[in-house]
């Protein structure tokens, strides 16, 4: 074929259509394997690098590490870190994964004991509350119309539990377990007959 432009002409090469067609083909299958072929991104997670006990730091047991595709619930990581003194909630078997769900901070340790409050839900972050949260804990002595004043009795409590209940009106009440040591029991058992129980749950 022949190309005139003004007095010259050109001739252009003719294409082999199979030739063509096969080199397209063989960069379909080259791209097709590279897809099939590469490595889907992995995590590390920690796992038990033996069987752990139920009560003990972090820092005391043996941990592994494993790769895993999706680490959702699971501790990301290669070491402890910052977990050192968190505790195990459960045992594990070895190879098992350490989920975040079962490891408490050393704020539940130090506070061993659990204790059930019903509060109103504008006084309990209107019901914005879940297990693991951490709360600072205001009490107003007399009530809210009390003249005393209301007192920050204590910071970074831990939230085991939370839920919220319709009452009648709609408005609905927020029961909530928090992991408080002796003393901070007495005060809430103490505020929850004659005083004013306030939530705030504290910022990440």
């Amino acid at each position: 074929m022949a190309v005139r432009a003004g007095s010259a002409s050109f001739a252009l090469p003719n294409v082999d259509r199979r030739l063509l067609l096969g080199g397209l083909l063989a960069v379909v299958s080259a791209a097709l394997v590279l897809v099939l072929t590469q490595q889907p991104e992995t995590y590390p997670v920690l796992v038990a690098g033996d069987t752990l006990s139920a009560g003990s730091a972090l820092d005391s047991l043996s941990v592994g590490v494993r790769y895993v595709e999706n680490p959702d619930g699971l501790v990301e990581g290669t070491s402890i870190g910052e977990l050192e003194d968190w505790v195990l909630a459960v045992p594990l078997q070895e190879g098992e994964p350490l989920l975040a769900s079962v490891l408490l901070p050393p704020v539940v340790t130090s506070a061993p004991n659990v204790i059930a409050l019903s509060l109103e839900r504008a006084h309990a972050v209107l019901g914005q509350l879940s297990a693991g949260d951490l709360v600072d804990v205001y009490v107003t002595a007399g009530g809210v119309t009390s003249s005393g004043g209301t007192s920050l009795v204590a910071s970074d409590v831990y939230v085991v539990d939370a839920s919220t209940s319709e009452t009648t009106g709609g408005s609905g009440r927020v029961e909530v377990l928090l992991a408080v040591d002796d003393d901070l029991a007495r005060e809430l058992a103490a505020a929850g007959r004659s005083g004013g129980v306030d939530l705030v749950r504290v910022g990440p």
